[in-house]
């Protein structure tokens, strides 16, 4: 199995990859979104689209602001 790492956006500093998974025929078999933290680049949550990951980092921030 092969796996692809793309940047698809930075929101407030936290970088949203997408991330796709690749069987031995070279065919698509996953795809999701991963969060990475600003500061470790650790992942903090995996989603299914863009703009849950983007949402994610939103209400993390958010969250902490309250």
């Amino acid at each position: 199995m092969r796996t692809t790492r793309t940047a698809e956006s930075v929101v407030l500093g936290y970088r949203v990859e997408r991330v796709e998974e690749y069987d031995a025929t070279g065919m698509l078999c996953a795809m999701r979104h991963d969060v990475l933290c600003p500061q470790t680049g650790a992942v903090l949550a995996t989603l299914e689209s863009l703009r849950a990951a983007e949402r994610y980092v939103l209400a993390r921030e958010l969250g902490e602001a309250a």
